[in-house]
Protein backbone atom coordinates (compact mmCIF):
# COMPACT_ATOMS: atom_id res chain seq x y z
CA UNK A 1 0.00 0.00 0.00
CA UNK A 2 2.72 2.51 -1.10
CA UNK A 3 4.33 1.68 2.43
CA UNK A 4 1.93 3.89 3.95
CA UNK A 5 1.18 0.62 5.84
CA UNK A 6 2.88 -2.82 7.12
CA UNK A 7 0.58 -5.29 8.28
CA UNK A 8 -2.27 -6.69 6.00
CA UNK A 9 -5.04 -5.78 9.00
CA UNK A 10 -3.48 -1.93 8.53
CA UNK A 11 -4.20 -2.48 4.66
CA UNK A 12 -7.40 -3.25 5.11
CA UNK A 13 -8.32 -1.03 7.45
CA UNK A 14 -6.72 1.39 4.92
CA UNK A 15 -9.14 0.51 1.36
CA UNK A 16 -12.16 0.53 3.75
CA UNK A 17 -11.77 3.96 4.68
CA UNK A 18 -10.33 5.29 1.56
CA UNK A 19 -12.85 2.96 -0.90
CA UNK A 20 -16.14 3.00 1.80
CA UNK A 21 -16.88 0.29 -0.22
CA UNK A 22 -21.47 -0.20 -0.02
CA UNK A 23 -22.65 -3.09 1.86
CA UNK A 24 -23.18 -6.54 0.10
CA UNK A 25 -26.87 -6.50 -1.58
CA UNK A 26 -27.40 -10.15 0.68
CA UNK A 27 -30.20 -11.27 2.96
CA UNK A 28 -29.30 -11.99 6.44
CA UNK A 29 -31.84 -13.72 9.12
CA UNK A 30 -31.95 -12.31 12.65
CA UNK A 31 -32.53 -13.88 15.57
CA UNK A 32 -35.94 -13.62 15.82
CA UNK A 33 -36.21 -15.51 12.26
CA UNK A 34 -36.84 -12.26 10.75
CA UNK A 35 -35.08 -11.91 6.94
CA UNK A 36 -33.92 -8.51 5.42
CA UNK A 37 -31.56 -7.11 2.82
CA UNK A 38 -29.02 -6.10 4.62
CA UNK A 39 -27.94 -2.19 2.07
CA UNK A 40 -32.34 -1.65 2.77
CA UNK A 41 -32.05 -2.31 6.41
CA UNK A 42 -29.51 -0.02 6.87
CA UNK A 43 -30.43 2.31 5.11
CA UNK A 44 -34.10 2.42 6.19
CA UNK A 45 -32.39 2.37 10.01
CA UNK A 46 -30.71 5.83 9.07
CA UNK A 47 -28.08 4.85 11.98
CA UNK A 48 -24.62 4.04 12.46
CA UNK A 49 -23.71 0.51 12.63
CA UNK A 50 -21.22 -1.13 14.51
CA UNK A 51 -20.62 -4.57 12.72
CA UNK A 52 -18.62 -7.35 14.20
CA UNK A 53 -18.74 -11.03 12.72
CA UNK A 54 -18.55 -13.63 15.68
CA UNK A 55 -19.46 -17.61 15.66
CA UNK A 56 -21.77 -18.52 18.60
CA UNK A 57 -19.50 -21.98 19.73
CA UNK A 58 -16.26 -19.71 20.04
CA UNK A 59 -14.12 -19.73 23.23
CA UNK A 60 -11.90 -16.53 22.34
CA UNK A 61 -12.40 -13.25 20.56
CA UNK A 62 -16.00 -13.77 20.03
CA UNK A 63 -16.33 -13.93 23.53
CA UNK A 64 -14.17 -10.56 24.22
CA UNK A 65 -17.01 -9.01 21.05
CA UNK A 66 -19.88 -9.81 23.40
CA UNK A 67 -18.33 -8.22 25.94
CA UNK A 68 -17.66 -5.19 24.28
CA UNK A 69 -20.80 -4.84 22.79
CA UNK A 70 -22.83 -5.65 25.91
CA UNK A 71 -20.39 -2.20 27.20
CA UNK A 72 -21.30 -0.48 23.94
CA UNK A 73 -25.00 -1.12 24.16
CA UNK A 74 -24.88 -0.12 28.16
CA UNK A 75 -23.57 3.18 26.68
CA UNK A 76 -25.58 4.01 23.66
CA UNK A 77 -28.62 3.59 26.12
CA UNK A 78 -26.73 5.80 28.96
CA UNK A 79 -25.88 8.16 26.14
CA UNK A 80 -29.31 8.42 24.55
CA UNK A 81 -28.01 7.24 20.97
CA UNK A 82 -30.52 4.36 20.59
CA UNK A 83 -31.94 6.84 17.61
CA UNK A 84 -28.22 7.37 16.08
CA UNK A 85 -26.33 3.83 16.70
CA UNK A 86 -26.95 0.14 16.27
CA UNK A 87 -24.95 -2.75 17.02
CA UNK A 88 -24.58 -5.85 14.28
CA UNK A 89 -22.89 -9.20 15.24
CA UNK A 90 -23.04 -11.70 12.35
CA UNK A 91 -22.47 -15.15 12.59
CA UNK A 92 -20.07 -16.61 9.46
CA UNK A 93 -21.35 -20.12 10.75
CA UNK A 94 -24.90 -19.90 8.72
CA UNK A 95 -24.55 -24.12 9.07
CA UNK A 96 -24.72 -23.82 13.27
CA UNK A 97 -25.92 -20.58 13.71
CA UNK A 98 -29.42 -20.72 12.93
CA UNK A 99 -31.82 -17.76 14.18
CA UNK A 100 -32.87 -19.75 16.88
CA UNK A 101 -29.07 -20.40 18.36
CA UNK A 102 -28.76 -16.50 17.46
CA UNK A 103 -31.94 -16.25 19.82
CA UNK A 104 -30.07 -17.99 22.69
CA UNK A 105 -27.05 -16.30 22.36
CA UNK A 106 -28.80 -12.82 22.05
CA UNK A 107 -30.23 -13.54 24.94
CA UNK A 108 -27.08 -14.98 27.09
CA UNK A 109 -25.56 -11.66 26.17
CA UNK A 110 -29.31 -9.39 27.43
CA UNK A 111 -28.83 -8.05 24.13
CA UNK A 112 -31.46 -5.46 23.65
CA UNK A 113 -33.29 -6.35 20.05
CA UNK A 114 -33.80 -2.19 19.89
CA UNK A 115 -30.14 -1.78 19.71
CA UNK A 116 -28.43 -5.02 19.23
CA UNK A 117 -29.45 -7.08 16.37
CA UNK A 118 -27.98 -11.00 15.83
CA UNK A 119 -27.69 -12.38 12.03
CA UNK A 120 -26.84 -14.91 9.43
CA UNK A 121 -26.67 -15.11 5.72
CA UNK A 122 -30.13 -16.88 4.48
CA UNK A 123 -27.56 -18.14 1.70
CA UNK A 124 -24.78 -20.14 2.44
CA UNK A 125 -23.55 -18.71 -1.05
CA UNK A 126 -23.34 -15.29 0.03
CA UNK A 127 -20.88 -15.31 2.51
CA UNK A 128 -17.95 -15.27 0.85
CA UNK A 129 -19.17 -11.79 -0.81
CA UNK A 130 -19.91 -10.54 2.45
CA UNK A 131 -16.75 -11.70 4.21
CA UNK A 132 -14.75 -9.99 1.46
CA UNK A 133 -16.52 -6.86 1.83
CA UNK A 134 -16.03 -6.34 5.55
CA UNK A 135 -12.37 -7.90 4.62
CA UNK A 136 -13.20 -10.90 7.15
CA UNK A 137 -11.02 -13.81 7.21
CA UNK A 138 -12.30 -17.27 8.41
CA UNK A 139 -10.12 -19.91 8.35
CA UNK A 140 -11.47 -23.43 9.56
CA UNK A 141 -9.38 -24.55 12.29
CA UNK A 142 -10.10 -28.32 11.78
CA UNK A 143 -11.09 -28.84 15.35
CA UNK A 144 -15.16 -27.55 14.53
CA UNK A 145 -14.02 -23.85 15.23
CA UNK A 146 -12.33 -21.25 13.45
CA UNK A 147 -9.52 -19.10 12.68
CA UNK A 148 -10.68 -15.23 11.93
CA UNK A 149 -9.87 -11.60 12.17
CA UNK A 150 -11.33 -9.30 14.75
CA UNK A 151 -12.79 -5.68 14.63
CA UNK A 152 -15.61 -3.14 14.66
CA UNK A 153 -16.82 -2.43 11.29
CA UNK A 154 -18.57 0.82 11.29
CA UNK A 155 -21.37 1.55 8.53
CA UNK A 156 -22.82 4.72 7.95
CA UNK A 157 -26.44 5.48 7.55
CA UNK A 158 -26.31 5.52 3.83
CA UNK A 159 -24.84 2.02 3.79
CA UNK A 160 -21.13 2.05 3.42
CA UNK A 161 -18.15 0.60 5.75
CA UNK A 162 -16.46 4.08 6.82
CA UNK A 163 -13.80 2.78 9.19
CA UNK A 164 -12.13 -0.31 11.19
CA UNK A 165 -11.05 0.04 14.50
CA UNK A 166 -9.85 -2.24 16.92
CA UNK A 167 -12.67 -4.35 19.35
CA UNK A 168 -11.19 -2.67 22.61
CA UNK A 169 -11.23 0.64 21.28
CA UNK A 170 -11.09 2.69 24.15
CA UNK A 171 -14.29 4.63 23.42
CA UNK A 172 -15.96 3.38 20.43
CA UNK A 173 -19.46 6.00 20.88
CA UNK A 174 -16.56 9.04 20.75
CA UNK A 175 -16.16 8.41 17.02
CA UNK A 176 -19.54 8.71 16.39
CA UNK A 177 -18.78 12.81 16.24
CA UNK A 178 -16.47 12.68 13.92
CA UNK A 179 -18.62 9.43 11.43
CA UNK A 180 -21.20 12.38 11.44
CA UNK A 181 -19.50 14.85 9.44
CA UNK A 182 -18.96 11.88 6.94
CA UNK A 183 -22.56 10.88 5.93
Amino acid sequence: AGFEVFTSEQARRLEISRKQPAVPDVRLIDQTGQAFRFGDWVKESNKFLIVDFIYTSCQSFCRALGTEFQQLQQSIVTRGLQNRVHLLSVSFDPEHDNYSVLKQYANHLQAKSDIWTFASVENAGDLGVLLKTFGITVIPDRQGGFQHNVALIWVSPSGHLVRVTDYDFSDPLQLLNELASIN
